[in-house]
């Protein structure tokens, strides 16, 4: 185990504004899909079929369809033109497959539902589900694994890794979300015996391998290409901690301290830059680091801490990264008053700030490469899903906040992370007794 060496000075040299992170998802990804958090990439991109036609003001989103969602924070999932919606309905679990077009429910599938009431009095799934080639994999609010037919929603397998490996409920129930990757499933399951992190067999369940004792969080894992000369890390971050492990075995490569005891949480899920570094953001009072590797061909994968701050400290909200520019919510729903800022993604500086905004999920979408030579980029427009239901667009440029379009879903909280497919955005209320899902043209 190598410990990380902290470092705060800031590394040169600028690469492509295309982000350095493919995960080995097992989809064929199809146009437009939204396979499963954050993405078909989990980096908050849509696929480069989208195209919105609010963007070009063509006027307001128009309500496709409307669906009962139950209990739960688990947004959608989204693949060949059907949407894995899951959700928690009385003492029951539910996956739903519907048809994207029409909200047409094409087959459901039920699990019990074992989760009681933590902080929250929410009890549904956390989770977004992994839809991949011909199965469904999902996980629970009480840690339960299971894996699902594609097809007609029969279950393949299932298993209850919380309580298998002795882990705690922590605040909120099991919410970090697995990373499918070739034919494993990853989870940060949080428990004891070398239970932290567990891989097992997307095919029967069993457990390939485990690693750390760290406790849960509620960000999610990824996979960072070329840390330190390796071809693959899993990035897990923990409660307290960020690992990294060889995704074919789980042997700890490096690990830093990341997170703070008491009534905190790591929610946000670490981003890529696109100078291969590493961004982690978190409330209460820890703020952002950029981590990267030291000596690319170093072997066993040393990591250091090259910036950290405080411009971006998110609650829960993933950010997005485009070029040399991080976009993100600042700032936690409970306390404060939150802003949508723009930072530098080599330094942390704050470039912009927007005060007064809501908690936004932001979804990168990829336009045509603009007039500008050889140094051209694609123009990004942001779409911003805020939890109060305002949603924006917004050109991805150090200009400041200059949105060119803004509408309103229908009331409710929409603290899930949406899901975007082509021009259809789902997306789900929770926390009350009228929860709803709904898809909506833009």
């Amino acid at each position: 185990m190598r410990k990380i060496e902290w470092k705060t000075s800031s590394v040169v040299g600028l690469l492509a504004s295309i982000v350095f992170f493919h995960p080995s998802l097992c989809l064929e990804q199809a146009k437009g899909d939204w396979p499963g958090i954050l993405g078909p990439g989990r980096d908050g991109y849509a696929s480069p079929q989208t195209s919105l036609g609010v963007v070009a003001g063509k006027g307001e989103p128009k309500l496709r369809w409307q669906l009962d969602a139950g209990q739960g924070y688990a947004g959608a999932s989204i693949a060949g033109g059907y949407a894995a919606l899951f959700q928690r309905d009385g003492n029951q679990d539910v996956l739903r497959y519907v048809a994207l077009e029409s909200g047409q429910v094409q087959w459901k599938t039920e699990f019990p539902a074992s989760y009681r009431q933590g902080v929250d009095s929410d009890t549904g799934p956390r989770c977004v589900p992994q839809i991949c080639d011909d199965c469904i994999v999902l996980y629970s609010a009480s840690g339960m694994l299971a894996c699902v037919d594609r097809k007609d929603g029969s279950k393949r397998w299932s298993r209850e890794l919380k309580k298998e490996y002795g882990a705690e409920d922590g605040y909120f129930g099991a919410g970090s979300t697995p990373l499918v990757f070739e034919s494993t499933i990853i989870i940060n399951v949080g428990g004891k015996k070398k239970g932290g992190v567990v891989a097992v067999s997307l095919v029967d369940g069993k457990t390939l391998w485990s690693a750390t004792q760290a406790d849960s969080s509620y960000a999610s894992p990824i996979l960072w290409k070329g840390a330190g000369g390796l071809a693959d890390t899993l990035v897990v971050p923990t409660r307290l901690a960020t690992y990294g492990l060889e995704p074919a075995t789980g042997k700890e490569l490096w690990q830093f301290p990341f997170g703070q005891r008491g009534p905190t949480v790591n929610a946000a899920t670490p981003v890529v830059t696109s100078e291969n570094q590493l961004f982690l953001t978190s409330s209460y009072g820890i703020g952002f680091l950029l981590v990267g590797a030291k000596g690319q061909s170093a072997k066993g994968g040393n990591v250091e801490v090259v910036a950290k701050g405080d411009s971006i400290s998110s609650q829960y909200a993933t950010p997005i990264v485009v070029g040399d520019m991080i976009f993100g919510t600042d700032g936690r729903e409970d306390g404060g008053w939150p802003s949508f800022r723009c930072i530098d993604a080599k330094s942390g500086d704050t470039i912009w700030s927007e005060a007064g905004m809501p908690i936004c999920h932001t979804i990168g979408i990829r336009g045509q490469a603009s007039n500008g030579g050889e140094k051209s980029v694609p123009d990004t427009q942001l779409l911003l899903v805020g939890i109060n239901g305002k949603l924006w667009t917004l050109p991805a440029t150090r200009g400041g906040w200059t949105p060119g379009w803004s509408g309103q879903l229908p009331e409710g909280k929409y603290r899930a992370l949406p899901a975007l497919s082509k021009n259809l955005l789902v997306v789900r209320t929770s926390g009350g007794s009228n929860s709803n899902w709904y898809c909506l043209e833009l």
